[in-house]
């Protein structure tokens, strides 16, 4: 007699569980400091790559906080060519925060050759679809770089907008960094947001296990008492 209510409660339980699991919202902007439109500074950059000024081959870092727990899917980045060059490839990371430089990478691009605009030129952001998929945590700090070749000036356009983010600079391509206080370059993250259970949602999961639990133990104790009267003769 208890086999029915037993796999309702079951039912209900497995329902609740497929309620309070975390899902995935629709994309979002994770961070950005692109001005209206989508626009940055097009007459104004960071060096990345070979820097003519210093003979140094430059890496530049911007630092962000992630705005929410989300799935990455992709990044814009305003990235364009001196002097009309991109005869090397560009390489975008995104990488973890050690000690407010640069860490560990979680994911990296590379731009091939020739595929930049010129700089000062109607540039636009170069798009970067994820493929790994990296979950950033809400509040975390993460950092994006960009390096180049070591003949290729490159130039990451700066924002408009007032970023009071980190940056880092690199004069060995990544090797080591410095927080040198630069304006930060023009950047977007988007990706999808992982919606958390509601408080209700998981006191409703703990209810339904909660009775699903009584339900099989007082199904044993039945059935064990049957067994003792079968087992009496009686």
């Amino acid at each position: 007699m208890t086999r029915c209510p037993t796999r309702l409660l079951a039912t209900c339980a497995l329902a609740t569980l497929a309620l309070t699991t975390p899902s995935v919202a629709q994309a979002d902007i994770i961070f950005s400091n692109f001005a209206s439109s989508n626009s940055f500074d097009l007459g104004s950059a960071n060096p990345v790559g070979f820097d003519f000024f210093t003979g140094d081959r430059d890496s530049q870092a911007d630092s962000f906080l992630s705005s929410a727990n989300v799935v990455l899917t992709r990044l814009a980045i305003a990235l364009s060519a001196f002097d009309r060059t991109n005869a090397a490839p560009v390489t975008v990371t995104l990488a973890a925060n050690a000690g407010g430089i640069p860490g560990s990478v979680f994911e990296s691009w590379t731009i091939p050759v020739g595929a930049l605009g010129a700089f000062g030129g109607p540039v636009v952001p170069f798009l970067l679809t994820s493929i790994v998929h990296p979950t950033l945590d809400l509040g975390t700090r993460y950092w994006v770089t960009a390096s180049g070749g070591s003949a290729d000036a490159i130039a990451w356009n700066l924002t408009l907008l007032n970023d009071p983010n980190p940056t880092a600079t690199s004069v060995n391509n990544g090797v080591t960094w410095n927080t040198l206080g630069l304006t930060p370059g023009a950047v977007q993250l988007e990706g999808d947001v992982i919606a958390t259970p509601e408080p209700a949602s998981l006191t409703l999961f703990a209810t339904g296990l909660v009775a699903l639990a009584g339900v099989s133990r007082r199904r044993r104790v039945n059935w064990t008492h049957d067994q003792s009267r079968g087992s009496d003769g009686s």
